[in-house]
């Protein structure tokens, strides 16, 4: 029996980078090909492929490819071939859509277009060397996304995505932080959010990347954090809001003294949030 043609519109779809889509045409493991959508503006991250060989070929626009130390112009009804191991970057430095298929032998597996992560470099006690905190850049932003979009993060978390963290660096009444090891690498990332309540800051979200989980980096970045809150005079009380069933940061947080208790009128939680509360006064010194 012959299969069923496949179009966009019966096809799996995905999005990438908030702004690209994918259409998974044929997604066996041996072979994949998507039709992909990129607006003008977009573009992937650099990365390679261990096994994977590709072939780009451009329906309508005109993409820009940087293959290795190359950088080329492909325009529509041409196509061009990535091998495995190459490192390669596509861009739309057009006006109009870019509009491609996608052919991968054998599939590419997990998150074609993410960083691939490197090693961290520790020390004897597990913890990253020279691990600190700094104000974010709009160059982090990237990579705090994709901390942020692991698979076992996304579901503790509300809004996200780079538009948002972008309009968070502007609010003049929003912190955000990351904490970066020696090589200036994004580990994990805090947000803090000023309150209308005299003294009182909410600690919006920590994350910590998956390759650093289980090396007390959350510990880390938390303290750091509240030594942020503290550092302020007129700082009485930091408070978060943590989902009922996240035992594991529940747990966490009350290591450092926050406590659960009846959420105040003014504190907005999520559907299953609980309200925790930290007290500086009773962590001075």
């Amino acid at each position: 029996m012959a299969p069923d043609p496949i179009s966009r519109d019966t096809a799996r779809r995905s999005t990438w980078d908030e702004r690209c889509t994918a259409w998974h045409l044929l997604d066996r493991p041996d072979l994949g090909v998507d039709e992909q959508c990129l607006p003008p503006g977009s573009s992937s991250r650099a990365h390679t492929h261990d096994r994977s060989r590709q072939f780009f070929f451009v329906l309508s626009g005109e993409a820009t490819v940087v293959l290795g130390r190359q950088t080329m112009t492909v325009p529509a009804g041409t196509g061009i071939e990535v091998p495995p191991r190459v490192s390669h970057e596509l861009r739309n430095e057009g006006d109009t859509d870019l509009e491609m298929l996608v052919v991968s032998a054998p599939k590419v597996a997990g998150k074609p277009y993410a960083h691939r992560t490197r090693p961290l470099a520790r020390s004897r006690g597990g913890l990253v060397v020279g691990s600190y905190l700094r104000a974010t850049r709009r160059g982090d932003l990237r990579t705090v996304v994709d901390i942020e979009e692991a698979l076992d993060t996304r579901q503790w978390i509300g809004q996200g995505g780079l538009e948002w963290h972008a309009a968070v660096l502007e609010d003049p009444r929003m912190e955000h932080w990351v904490l970066v090891d020696r090589l200036d690498r994004v580990l994990a990332f805090g947000i803090m959010a000023s309150s209308d309540q005299a003294g009182v800051v909410e600690l919006r979200r920590t994350v910590v990347a998956p390759e650093g989980r289980g090396q007390g980096l959350g510990r880390l970045l938390l303290r750091q954090l509240l030594e942020q809150a503290r550092a302020r005079p007129q700082v009485t009380t930091v408070w978060l809001d943590v989902g009922d069933d996240n035992t594991r940061a529940r747990s966490l947080y009350r290591s450092f003294g926050f406590v659960e208790k009846e959420p105040p009128p003014w504190a907005t939680l999520l559907d299953n949030g609980l309200y925790m509360e930290w007290n500086a006064t009773l962590h001075e010194g």
